[in-house]
């Protein structure tokens, strides 16, 4: 098969060019008011929060300004400087929010004096299913707070439509309140946290951040930190502990093996929900049941190296380039097992895991079934899952087992020297293209140029490539 051609048009994926640009965020959010209102009525504060941001734009060039929050909300006000503006909205389908529905709100550019606007609104994060299963994301006043941004969760305005690439500001202050019994986590520095009577206070700078890493999770949290890592956990100080050492030394490793990364960053780690494994910027989440049975289940592991892995295996790439999914899923999804491998040493038998992965993978392709009996989706070849595919394949197909293979593949053959080697000089890359990474990987493994073809822009799996012959 030919190698896959990347074009320079798009047909399929409209490109959509923002009618604005966001310079910077600052916001400020109260979950469960005592005095919680909607249309100037008291309504329950069970799943109800009030929140203003106030946007900057270094440019507007259209006519029209229009952002999009989570459809349970409404729009108090807007003002520029000192005065109210006019507005429409409406609901509109929106997929990149967890409900699947958002409130689209219009203002005239002629109206928004200095580039500057002040959003204010109000309303509820109820649990909604209707995008997956999986979704957690909520607020509730004995729960939680559960918030993730661009393309799960609107809690702030979003200047972009779904599907469209994101974008990064400036979120000079996020403030967060809430009953004092909890403790929340953003992301980037925080700067103040407090108590004044019954309000719990804290103030977050996440800085420069893509707005899809710009999350929101509130728990009553007890806090457990050493080396500029902290664990934020219900009841398990244990686990808490055994977390904190393992996510040292991991760090420590990817920082020296992958990329070198600044360390002085605090990473905050949070026992989460069912489903909210997740990784945004210097924030992890792990889900209650693997972060409670961290020392017997390997999974823990796995999935506290997975987390952690993505700020050190990430190149930039847009939706549109072929190795999005790769890079984005691929990536991380092999490199949790790099990690064991290299703390754990002879302890992890990396083959034998690799045979298994083997068997499994040439059991998907021969059934069209999980192992469990479900309908896989059709097989494509590594450089063909499109950026709104990863959804089907990720932790299920082609994205956890071929992708592992390619790289065990690449591992024995290179060695561990030159295999680290062949690392730092790819996560080293500013961007990424099948011609840059083929040079690559060309260069620890001469000869090897028709076989990674093979292995990324086919589904083919011939016997050479195999671990059992």
């Amino acid at each position: 098969m030919k190698k896959l051609l990347i074009g320079l048009f798009l047909i399929s994926i409209p490109l959509y060019l923002q009618a604005q640009t966001v310079k910077n965020y600052e916001i400020n959010a109260e979950f469960f008011p005592d005095d919680a209102q909607m249309y100037n009525s008291p309504v329950s504060p069970e799943a109800f929060m009030r929140a203003n941001s106030f946007i900057e734009f270094s440019e507007i060039t259209d006519s029209v300004i229009i952002f999009y929050l989570h459809g349970e909300l409404k729009i108090d006000s807007i003002l520029t400087g000192n005065k109210n503006i006019n507005y429409t909205d409406e609901k509109v389908l929106y997929d990149y929010n967890y409900s699947r529905v958002a409130l689209k709100v219009t203002v005239k550019a002629s109206d928004v004096d200095e580039n500057t606007m002040n959003v204010f609104y109000s309303g509820f994060f109820n649990p909604s299913k209707a995008g997956a299963l999986s979704n957690y994301m909520h607020i509730n006043k004995n729960s939680g707070v559960y918030l993730r941004g661009y393309g799960y969760t609107l809690w702030f305005p979003v200047f972009i439509e779904a599907y469209q690439n994101s974008y990064k500001a400036d979120f000079k202050k996020i403030t967060i309140q809430l009953p004092k019994e909890f403790k929340c986590i953003v992301g980037g520095e925080l700067l103040e946290e407090k108590i004044d009577n019954s309000t719990y206070t804290a103030i977050w700078k996440p800085g420069l951040t893509d707005i899809f890493d710009i999350q929101c999770t509130a728990r009553k949290f007890q806090l457990n930190a050493k080396a500029n890592v902290y664990v934020y956990y219900l009841s398990n100080k244990t686990s808490s502990d055994k977390v904190l050492d393992y996510s040292i030394s991991l760090r420590e490793l990817y920082s020296r093996n992958l990329k070198s990364i600044d360390d002085t960053q605090p990473l905050y780690i949070m026992e989460m929900p069912q489903y909210g494994d997740i990784s945004s910027g210097n924030v992890v989440g792990i889900s209650e049941e693997l972060f409670n049975t961290f020392e017997k289940d390997i999974r823990s592991q796995l999935t506290i190296a997975h987390e952690l892995v993505h700020p050190y295996v990430k190149i930039p790439v847009t939706k549109e380039n072929p190795f999005y999914a790769f890079v984005v899923e691929g990536f991380p999804s092999f490199f949790q097992i790099y990690a064991l491998k290299r703390i754990w040493g002879d302890a992890y038998n990396l083959k034998e895991e690799m045979i298994k992965v083997e068997e499994r993978y040439l059991a998907k392709r021969k059934t069209g079934k999980t192992s469990r009996g479900n309908k896989l989706p059709e097989e494509k070849a590594i450089l063909n899952i499109g950026f709104d595919e990863i959804g089907n394949y990720k932790d299920t197909f082609v994205l956890s087992d071929r992708v592992w293979l390619f790289f065990y593949s690449a591992w024995v053959r290179m060695g561990d020297t030159k295999f680290d080697m062949f690392l730092k000089e790819l996560f080293s890359f500013n961007s990424i293209s099948y011609e840059s990474f083929e040079e690559l990987v060309i260069k620890y493994i001469p000869g090897f140029k028709e076989t990674l073809n093979t292995w990324l822009n086919t589904t083919d799996y011939p016997d050479e490539i195999k671990i059992i012959k």
